[in-house]
């Protein structure tokens, strides 16, 4: 939990800029001017000034930049939330409820979690970004959404200039989407409310995903301890070695990522038995519309794993994952995505879909 008397010694807003935007993709990006938010509440969204720059359409909600393209390296106007307090509002026999404010992030807020024993959180950890922008992607890994824990999102509505209170159902939760992303620019998202178990679930630990039933047993094996004795702590830092081993480090250094840049495609049966006819080793899973091709895949059986092109390319640990090297811009990056969807549409006939938002001007 923040520091109380830390907080109080910031100011509930403040103006910058010229301001540099963390991404991490490390492309050049900067905001003119930037509204930071320490505090959220009604009476700071309401001073005219804040209001009036939040009502803007022009106004950028920006974050940490974890799922973000700047094809422009400069954004006129741009609005942060830099409040970062969460705090436990109810608890009962097997769960416990928090309020968390959207300028923490999200891999932190795992790690403290899942430290105090508390299930729901632990596969999300070594993802990038904040709370806030957790809902508007729905971001999840290894079988968990953050959908799969929220109970509320508190979010100003730009255009009604007023908070809200939405409901899970009211957020429109999908793969990879909500309504906040489906609405860009109308919310800006305060705080979220999550209800975590603090006892383990029946199918505790889950080990349905590719390399984790393995790391799990490997844990067992190291530590004489049976898989269902690994705690939300343990299991958090067993993820974490996995993701680590697929990417690259999003905290520091080269190259830079935006993590999985394409969307997971789901095709008709009909098209995944042509493509399994040729490609019999196919990976494909039976979802309600259709059946799922990893795009990882199809980028591998375009021939582009590892491929590189100057100051950008592939990844050769995982091919969903596209690289900055440096010296790129964002419309250098955006041209080379651009090439992967063409060389994966041409060999497959499948048009991969970009999960990150691309800023343009």
């Amino acid at each position: 939990m923040t520091n109380p008397d830390a907080v109080a010694t910031r100011p509930a807003f403040e103006w910058l800029g010229p301001c540099p935007l963390s991404n991490t993709l490390r492309l050049p990006a900067e905001a003119v001017r930037l509204l930071a938010l320490n505090d959220v509440s009604e009476s700071t969204l309401r001073t005219p000034d804040v209001a009036e720059w939040l009502a803007d359409p022009a106004t950028r909600v920006v974050g940490g930049g974890s799922n973000v393209v700047f094809v422009t390296p400069r954004v006129p106007q741009a609005v942060r939330i830099d409040a970062a307090d969460w705090r436990v509002t109810r608890s009962g026999d097997d769960w416990v409820d928090l309020s968390v404010e959207a300028g923490l992030g999200l891999d932190a807020l795992v790690r403290e979690t899942a430290a105090r024993g508390w299930f729901g959180l632990e596969a999300l950890a070594e993802i990038p970004g904040t709370v806030g922008a957790a809902p508007m992607q729905n971001v999840g890994a290894y079988g968990t959404e953050i959908a799969d824990v929220t109970r509320w999102v508190e979010v100003w509505d730009r255009r009604e200039r007023r908070i809200e209170c939405l409901a899970p159902a009211d957020c429109e939760f999908r793969y990879r989407g909500s309504r906040f992303k489906r609405e860009a620019g109308r919310w800006m998202i305060l705080r979220v409310g999550l209800r975590l178990a603090t006892r383990a679930p029946g199918d505790w630990p889950p080990v349905g995903y590719p390399g984790v039933g393995e790391a799990v047993g490997e844990w067992s094996r190291r530590t004489g301890r049976a898989p269902a004795a690994i705690t939300p702590g343990e299991y958090a830092e067993v993820i974490t070695t996995i993701r680590r081993a697929k990417l690259p480090d999003w905290r520091s250094g080269w190259p830079g990522s935006a993590g999985s840049f394409f969307h997971n495609p789901v095709v008709s049966v009909e098209t995944a038995e042509r493509l399994a006819r040729r490609w019999p080793e196919m990976p494909r899973f039976p979802v309600a519309d259709g059946m799922k091709i990893p795009a990882g895949w199809l980028i591998e059986a375009a021939g582009l794993k590892g491929h590189r092109d100057g100051p950008v390319g592939v990844s050769s640990r995982h091919a969903l994952v596209l690289e900055h090297h440096g010296g790129a811009s964002g419309e250098v990056f955006q041209r080379f995505a651009e090439f992967v969807r063409r060389r994966v549409r041409e060999e497959t006939g499948i048009d991969l879909a970009i999960e990150p938002e691309c800023v343009t001007l």
